[in-house]
């Protein structure tokens, strides 16, 4: 857990990665984002399935004693959401939902009413929860998804960086061991981002990924991070064209991005980069934010977004600040205007409680035995 010993700390700073991320897309589909209600779409609700998927992949290392694949438990809350969103008849939702008998979806987001119904397509996440014997490893799957949603599924695993995270494989995947190199979070986002898209969209989602979470570990907002350490995270993964073309255009990317004057040249090197593209998101979403990097800047970020055609970069701007600045610097008006703040901080809240140890260690059996209803391990 990092330290505390600056404001805003990191209680601050998840909570206002997580309220900061749906914020930004709710703006981003909003017809007046200054009076209307802030309603979160498909992106939002993904997103903070994964985030619980978080939260049950610490508990349960903590509950065995043994590390557990974080990729499975956002995985496994991928199913969940899908039962909550309508889409019961898809393969790998019949299935579990078989194996879990009346028991399962579990855990206390099956109990939110506001959460329940469908928000909007998924075509990539459904097509992956639609495939029998779907091959959830890096390189393996047949997705060639470049859609921002991606970002909506694996960004949360930044969130794991003040847990220590330690990378664990898939039951499907070879072990990923530190030596094979790659930062652990980046390891772990690779993991996630490989269960729905191709492997174009889960490069540009581990190089967010990873820079989101040295944004809210050292609470500035930074520019694209650890890019060489791609090659390490992807080697030995087949499709290493692709692997290329997303590094090509990541390094591009960053080498424009504020304070460099904006280009209106093409940067994505025969990549997707339009509305709903994970790269159009990448590029908007960061320009926004490192054209407004300031606490008393976010405002100005949130005027800047709304003007893009892109729904997702509002995302990832808002997360980003955020995450750097912590829950108070979001403006509360919107934050208050927002249908599932009040999910998104909790979960945010309860992620720290976690990692901190206070619920696993009441000497209230009572209170434990909630906790793990709250979030089951299994």
């Amino acid at each position: 857990m990092p330290s505390n010993d600056q404001w805003p700390d990191v209680r601050s700073r998840v909570r206002g990665l997580v309220v900061g991320y749906c914020l930004g897309d709710a703006l981003g589909r909003a017809p007046d984002a200054h009076r209307s209600a802030l309603v979160a779409g498909t992106p939002g609700l993904v997103f903070l399935s994964s985030v619980e998927g978080v939260v049950r992949w610490h508990v349960r290392s903590q509950v065995t004693g043994r590390p557990a694949s974080l990729a499975d438990a956002c995985w496994e809350a991928t199913l969940r959401w899908a039962h909550r969103a309508n889409r019961r008849t898809l393969h790998a939702v019949v299935e579990r939902a078989a194996a879990g008998g009346d028991t399962w979806p579990d855990g206390w987001l099956k109990d939110l009413s506001l959460l329940r119904g469908g928000r909007g397509s998924a075509p990539a996440i459904e097509l992956a929860l639609d495939a029998p014997d779907h091959d959830r490893t890096p390189g393996g799957g047949t997705s060639d998804s470049v859609g921002d949603l991606v970002l909506s599924r694996t960004l949360p695993v930044a969130l794991a960086a003040v847990a220590g995270l330690t990378p664990v494989a898939t039951d499907d995947a070879a072990p990923a061991a530190p030596e094979d190199g790659g930062h652990p979070v980046s390891v772990a986002a690779r993991d996630v981002a490989a269960a729905t898209h191709g492997i174009v969209a889960q490069v540009l989602a581990v190089a967010l990924t990873r820079t989101l979470a040295e944004t809210l570990v050292s609470g500035e907002v930074r520019p694209l991070v650890d890019l060489p350490d791609l090659s390490a995270v992807y080697r030995g993964v087949p499709h290493t064209d692709d692997v290329v073309r997303a590094r090509v255009a990541l390094r591009a990317l960053a080498d424009l991005m504020p304070p460099h004057p904006r280009a209106s040249d093409d940067i994505s090197h025969g990549i997707p980069s339009g509305n709903r593209t994970a790269l159009g998101a990448v590029r908007e979403g960061l320009r926004c934010a490192l054209a407004h990097p300031g606490r008393a800047e976010v405002d100005g970020a949130i005027a800047d977004l709304v003007s893009v055609p892109h729904p997702a970069a509002g995302a990832v701007t808002l997360a980003l600040l955020g995450a750097a600045h912590g829950v108070e610097a979001l403006p509360p008006d919107a934050v208050a205007r927002l249908d599932v703040g009040h999910v998104a901080d909790q979960l945010a809240l309860d992620l720290v409680a976690e990692v901190e140890g206070g619920p696993q260690r009441s000497p209230h059996r009572d209170a434990v035995e909630d906790w793990l209803r709250r979030y089951p391990p299994g």
